[in-house]
């Protein structure tokens, strides 16, 4: 494995970063299982106190291992680890570069992010699995085509601003959170929130919950770690 030569940045192999990498395909592996991802998508995992992150290799979610993981800078500069780099790297070097306070990115094909990019009804909250999202839901990255360089990379995390998630046009989402395991558990909630609303909108215009009545719900975190034990869980089944 190659090791980084930029001050601050620990090497690929260093042991430091065991636990993060664990943590990264083990998410991999559960977006994969729930039916999130599919032969695409990718996670990302600042390193800690660096401008540099950690993601799978070009390879699928599902197929994700510690080694066919990539360590890269904000600017896409190799850093360790195997090539080559998923396609859509700038997705995570920007959002991470313009979000200090996120540790963990999602980029899936959410079948449910997906429907609601393209549809003139907004995804707003409507169960407390949407607790982390705005009234108004997430907003929409409009343009078309694959996050391939750093303008557009820009200009997704420009439109996700300081919220948890934005739905791009035709395409998915990128979802964020202040470790990877909440980033996992919001995109599998997004997904499961765009379903409830598919369905409620068949009989109707839903009751939507008020910004109000989602502070209500947020107040009462008690067991944030239950439900990534939960779907860790459901990965002793997967072959």
């Amino acid at each position: 494995m190659a090791s980084s030569t930029q001050a601050g940045v620990p090497v690929f192999d260093s042991m430091e970063l065991d636990e993060i990498k664990q943590t990264l395909v083990t998410a991999c592996h559960i977006l994969d299982h729930e039916g999130i991802t599919d032969g695409y998508g990718h996670v990302a995992a600042r390193v800690p106190g660096a401008d540099a992150f950690l993601t799978i290799a070009n390879v699928s979610p599902g197929c994700a291992t510690v080694e066919r993981l990539i360590m890269l800078d904000f600017d896409g500069k190799y850093l360790g680890g195997a090539e080559p780099p998923p396609n859509e790297w700038p997705i995570h070097a920007c959002v991470l570069k313009a979000r200090p306070d996120v540790l963990g990115v999602c980029h899936t094909h959410s079948v449910w992010s997906t429907l609601f990019s393209v549809l003139p009804v907004k995804l707003r909250p409507l169960h407390h699995y949407g607790k982390f999202l705005s009234a108004d839901g997430p907003p929409v990255y409009e343009a078309a085509g694959l996050v391939r360089t750093i303008e557009r990379g820009e200009l997704l995390a420009r439109t996700l601003g300081d919220g948890p998630a934005v739905l791009m046009r035709a395409h998915g989402d990128t979802v964020v959170g202040a470790s990877i395991e909440q980033a996992v558990q919001r995109t599998i909630r997004l997904a499961k929130l765009g379903e409830l609303a598919h369905l409620a909108l068949l009989h109707g215009e839903p009751k939507y919950l008020s910004a109000r009545e989602l502070d209500t719900f947020s107040a009462d975190e008690r067991f944030p770690a239950r439900g990534w034990e939960y779907y860790v869980s459901r990965l002793k089944n997967r072959d």
